[in-house]
């Protein structure tokens, strides 16, 4: 992400949402696809630009677009970890939650973290979550 493109104004935030709109409705060649979901680069809360983002909220209300944020990470965006080492990260921030959107991503250098993803269903199932997706959720 380049942040300080994105983040330039609320304008931006939005014109990155609908670029990713469009790339999505491309690929799945659904011209009428809308995700009506956006995640904040970087995460919503805070930061350097936390004034923008508060005004971008406003502007996605508008458009019926809802924002959400993840409550615990691997830290894959950190650096090259271990398998090992992104499920320690995984327990640490999931620990305690009633609720948990775990933020991984899926980038081609990621390989660790697809390599993780088996064992991180596996945890999240034998502490008794249940996988839903956002539209379930937002019902």
């Amino acid at each position: 992400h380049q942040y300080s493109a994105i983040y330039a104004s609320p304008y931006t935030i939005l014109d990155e949402f609908n670029q990713t709109e469009n790339s999505i409705r491309n690929a799945l060649n659904i011209p009428s696809y809308q995700s009506h979901l956006f995640r904040y680069p970087g995460g919503a809360p805070g930061g350097r630009y936390a004034d923008i983002k508060k005004e971008a909220m406003g502007l996605f209300d508008q458009i019926n677009v809802a924002h959400v944020d993840w409550s615990a990470l691997t830290k894959d965006a950190e650096g090259k970890f271990s398998k090992e080492q992104l499920l320690q990260n995984l327990y640490e921030t999931a620990q305690n939650r009633q609720s948990v959107v775990l933020l991984m991503h899926d980038a081609g250098d990621k390989q660790t973290t697809a390599e993780a993803l088996p064992e991180v269903i596996q945890y999240f199932k034998q502490q008794g979550y249940v996988f839903e997706n956002f539209y379930d959720i937002m019902k």
